[in-house]
């Protein structure tokens, strides 16, 4: 069976392997490198950016444990910072290369639209070729939306795709949205020494998360310095020299010496000729995908960013080996996207899966929150670390967690707890009675689910089964 994959994305080599494994004969066509923008441009360079900031946290906190410097302050080489995340993504992409060479999957380098039914036209390098296919993925990805009402020259107002070309430190930078990459980004130039302002059009920052949530690193950039302005929507980006001139709704102005637009992302259908196929597209213009990533036309599937909904990497990877396995007839249930975590990794950071206790109301699920918050946890103490909450959502019958929410040092890691506890619907008694390593910060988790617990042991008086051990660090 032919397979063909437009994107090298997540989504694109996850598929790849998969229909080789299979014993497919497998064609991924990519234009602009394997890895796509998530480790190009977005996630995996942005993440080395923020470690960065993290080191220089470290360097803010090191006089608590006795670290001194003689020399002043740390400062950022913006060239030298940027030329480390440019060779981290050469280096993950030539990665999936190798991995991919491992295999018999066949990548072309080039530019593909669709010719006609069952047939890729591929634009090369100084000459064309057509590709047959029997099942055709598109994995095409995303990219950062620009409103028409912004002056973006890609240098002083610039996207996200476009960090990676900065040659110094801007002096005052506007983020205009205040989502979880205008926070990331915020969070980055505020720790190498630029005047922040951050835009947000909604009453908090990080709008899909809980407010408790998003206020703690609310908290945490105004105590840094970030100015925040809230219900601030932005309809005017213009640049007046060297300066930039944002705009909002209600009348007023803010100027910076640089502006980066983080106001979502957009499905990259253009020119691919889908109509050919009669491939049904949402108000978005996003990729309409049923529970299978089948589109509407057979033999035809979509995964990862072209197909909306949780643009995440991981989130990706998962939808085209499903979508691979499903056109060889071997996949199993439909991926439960809403079990997938999202990290943000401002700091502290926050890492969140299944149901929110906003998400909860909103749909009238009746469930019981508990907090735990971090202010005591031995590793925070030692290393300084000390803010944020465990969040836990369970089931007020059966106890079985729904969903959490970490605020804390290295969130990203220790929500794989959670997410496991969710995805197996584990009650809240057998995280308390998980055993964990003192000192850690995983073990707050545990303080966490003992607290609820013992919520549903007061409220139902008997019937609760309590842990068999004695818990770690009690």
């Amino acid at each position: 069976m032919r397979y063909v994959i437009l994107g090298g994305g997540p989504s694109g080599y996850a598929a790849a392997s998969a229909a080789a494994a299979l014993g497919a004969e497998v064609t991924l066509i990519e234009d602009r490198g394997l890895g796509g923008s998530c480790t190009l441009t977005d996630a995996i360079p942005s993440k080395t950016l923020l470690s960065t900031a993290t080191v220089l946290a470290a360097i803010d906190r090191a006089d608590q444990s006795g670290v001194t410097f003689e020399h002043g302050k740390p400062h950022v080489d913006m060239i030298r910072t940027v030329a480390h995340a440019r060779w981290v993504a050469t280096h993950q992409s030539r990665g999936i290369r190798d991995r991919l060479e491992e295999t018999t999957v066949r990548v072309v380098h080039g530019r593909a639209h669709v010719g006609a039914p069952g047939m890729i036209h591929v634009d090369c390098d100084g000459y064309e070729q057509e590709v047959a296919y029997d099942h055709l993925l598109i994995a095409t990805g995303a990219s950062p939306w620009v409103p028409e009402f912004a002056e973006c020259d890609h240098q002083r107002v610039f996207t996200t795709r476009e960090v990676l070309d900065q040659r110094e430190t801007p002096e005052h930078l506007v983020v205009v949205g205040a989502g979880a990459t205008g926070c990331e980004y915020s969070e980055f130039f505020a720790s190498s020494g630029s005047q922040v302002t951050l835009l947000s059009a909604r009453s908090q920052v990080l709008p899909n998360e809980d407010e408790d949530v998003a206020e703690i690193i609310q908290e945490g950039f105004l105590a840094r310095g970030i100015e925040i302005q809230m219900n601030t929507r932005i309809n005017q980006i213009n640049i007046d020299g060297d300066h930039v001139v944002v705009e909002s709704d209600d009348g007023h102005s803010y100027s910076g010496s640089h502006a980066i637009i983080c106001m979502g992302q957009r499905a990259n259908t253009a020119g691919l000729g889908l109509e050919l196929l009669g491939i049904e597209l949402n108000a978005r213009g996003s990729i309409v995908v049923d529970e299978h990533m089948q589109t509407s036309a057979a033999g035809v599937y979509a995964a990862g960013d072209v197909a909306g909904g949780m643009m995440l990497a991981s989130t990706g990877a998962m939808q085209g080996r499903h979508a691979a396995l499903h056109a060889f007839g071997v996949a199993g249930d439909p991926i439960r996207l809403q079990n997938v975590a999202w990290t943000i990794f401002t700091r502290p950071e926050v890492a969140t899966i299944g149901l929110t206790a906003n998400a909860a109301a909103r749909e009238g699920i009746a469930v019981d929150v508990t907090k735990h918050y971090l202010g005591a946890n031995p590793r925070g103490v030692i290393s300084g670390w000390r803010e944020g909450m465990i969040k836990l959502i369970t089931d007020p019958e059966t106890g079985v967690l729904l969903g959490g929410s970490i605020v804390g040092y290295r969130a990203s890691e220790n929500i794989a707890l959670v997410a496991l506890a969710v995805n197996e619907g584990l009650s809240v008694e057998s995280l308390a009675n998980t055993g964990v390593v003192t000192p850690s910060m995983s073990e707050s988790i545990q303080r966490a689910a003992e607290r609820a617990m013992n919520r549903r042991i007061a409220a139902s008086g008997s019937g609760i089964a309590l842990p068999r051990t004695q818990p770690l660090g009690a």
